[in-house]
């Protein structure tokens, strides 16, 4: 609980020290005293997020600092737990809008704090009566009364689906990266073929379009060789050289006769020319004959062909993107196929997960529909004794064809009275009623869902005679699970507080002041009748505040 508020410069109040006892501490004070900078202070102190508005004007610095009775603190480290029992929270504001938030001496994050004072503290104003028309809350507040055992169908059902969901993303995963493989890898398969053929090394391009090189001059050269030989020997459309030497060698001898040094010279000439012709025929025959230069040429291009043919497969542009290309492929083309397994694998997993999602969402909602039927009759007799007998609270959960993390269905909070059909409470519920509606909806929880600490801003609102009466009385018993700061203009209600402080206003500073029994018969009567002198207003408020001894 919280045992000390220290007030500085937020809003009216310059300073306030509050040393709270007892679980139900009521605060009062005329219109325009202050009590919402009382409110404002509370919601830093809670983490809400600070406004420069909150700053009393002129002041560069604002303050606020809480001292609780605490044990312990979910989700805090050591250094930040409570020591010896105290547990103690700061707010520190500035001018320039910026605020600090200290746990124990320690500056923390704002998310910190805010965490941490979750369950601990709430501030509850008039505006909460628009979260119970909220249909999430609504499920939220059904929840809540369902207690550990819901809680934990629900975390199961949670941690289920979220597991499927991952299991689907997966797969989903899995069917994008097999197209993106399958676009990139397009033709992989034939080029891997190709490739394993080709066996190349990364000098290979070079060194293949070398050797085609010198093996076209080869047969470039072989080809003049054999065009010369043709030239000197004739073929069969020509006698050559050779026949053309020995046809003149005839044609002189038949026109000159015979001359022995004109046939010695023709014999030589002729015998030269057969040299050279067994000369050139030798050298051809020392070489690679033109049909394996023909064959090693058209297997060079074809080498070079396919090696082509897998760049632009790969699109790339060397051999060593080519190789890199190659060694990838060979992966994602193993992977894909592998991948259809996984899938296929993963596919029978999630369909058990969408059955055991299944089950739990119908677990969850059997168990929601038992809790709701508890609920009903809970709130409903806590209605009856806010003198709403005519009034009833009917959880509606209707089902969803979709499951969520959080279920299959749907919760709304109807209202039905005597009269009337069930309807949604924002269409038949008055301000008042609400106030009272959500009260009796916290008198249902259990108190370990109740937040230690209720700061209770005005909710009586639009309440008045009995109906404010059975509300104190209501908040007096919901004191007995939590401590309750409230803010008041009602006087029935504020008579029934363990403890009560006034919020005085005097030019622009506001002062809260604790009450001793005298003073608060003052304030009581002040509060029924607008003056502390009505004698039948003292005597209306002695009885008030004795009503609360009984």
């Amino acid at each position: 609980m919280l045992e000390e508020l220290n007030v500085k410069n937020i809003g009216g109040i310059t300073t306030a020290s509050l040393k709270l006892q007892g679980n139900f501490t009521a605060v009062t004070g005329e219109s325009g005293a202050g009590k919402s900078s009382l409110v404002r202070a509370l919601e830093l102190l809670a983490g809400k997020r600070a406004q420069v508005s909150y700053l009393r004007v002129g002041e560069a610095l604002g303050e606020v600092e809480g001292a609780f009775l605490a044990d312990h603190i979910p989700s805090l480290p050591e250094e930040l737990q409570p020591q010896e029992g105290v547990w103690v929270v700061k707010r520190v504001v500035t001018s320039e809008g910026r605020s600090k938030s200290y746990i124990q001496g320690h500056v923390v994050p704002l998310n910190v704090l805010s965490r941490a004072m979750t369950h601990f503290m709430h501030v509850q104003s008039q505006f909460s009566q628009l979260d119970l028309l909220d249909e999430n809350n609504q499920l939220d507040l059904l929840d809540s009364y369902g207690g550990v055992k819901l809680l934990q169908k629900k975390m199961a059902l949670a941690d289920i689906f979220h597991k499927a969901v991952e299991m689907e993303r997966k797969i989903q995963d899995l069917y994008r990266k097999r197209k993106r493989v399958e676009e990139r890898y397009n033709g992989a398969v034939e080029l891997i073929q190709l490739l394993k053929e080709l066996n190349p090394s990364l000098s290979s391009e070079y060194e293949w379009e070398n050797e085609l090189r010198i093996v076209k001059e080869a047969i470039s050269r072989r080809e003049e060789l054999e065009s010369i030989l043709i030239v000197l020997e004739g073929g069969m459309a020509s006698s050559g050289l050779e026949g053309e030497l020995e046809n003149i060698s005839l044609q002189l001898k038949s026109v000159i006769g015979s001359n022995e040094d004109i046939e010695q010279t023709s014999q030589s000439v002729l015998m030269a020319l057969q040299q050279l012709i067994r000369q050139i025929r030798e050298l051809i025959s020392s070489k690679t004959s033109l049909e394996e230069l023909k064959r090693r040429h058209e297997e060079l291009e074809c080498k070079l062909g396919s090696l082509r043919k897998c760049k632009r497969i790969a699109r790339v542009s060397t051999m060593e993107e080519l190789v890199e290309y190659y060694t990838a492929a060979e992966r994602e083309i193993s992977w894909l196929s592998e991948s259809l397994a996984e899938i296929e694998t993963l596919k029978e997993k999630l369909n058990k997960l969408k059955k055991d999602v299944s089950q739990h969402a119908l677990d969850l909602r059997s168990l929601r529909t038992e809790i709701a039927k508890q609920l009903e009759e809970t709130v409903n007799s806590h209605l009856r004794d806010l003198g709403m007998e005519s009034t009833r609270l009917t959880v509606y959960i209707e089902e969803m064809k979709k499951v969520r993390a959080n279920g299959a269905e749907t919760v709304s909070f109807m209202i039905e009275t005597d009269n009337n059909l069930p309807a949604p409470i924002s269409k038949v519920a008055s301000g008042g009623e609400l106030s009272r509606i959500l009260l009796a909806l916290q008198m249902a929880l259990p108190e370990e869902v109740l937040p230690k600490l209720l700061v209770v801003d005005e909710v009586e609102a639009g309440l008045g005679g009995k109906a404010a009466l059975l509300t104190g009385l209501k908040l007096k018993e919901l004191s007995t699970k939590c401590q309750i700061i409230l803010i008041t203009h009602e006087a029935t209600i504020a008579s029934l507080a363990d403890q009560h402080f006034r919020v005085t206003k005097e030019g622009e500073e506001s002062y809260v002041k604790e009450l001793n029994d005298e003073e608060r018969v003052q304030e009581i009567a002040r509060m029924l009748s607008g003056t502390s002198e009505i004698r039948e207003a003292i005597a209306h408020a002695m009885r008030l505040l004795n009503l609360r001894k009984r």
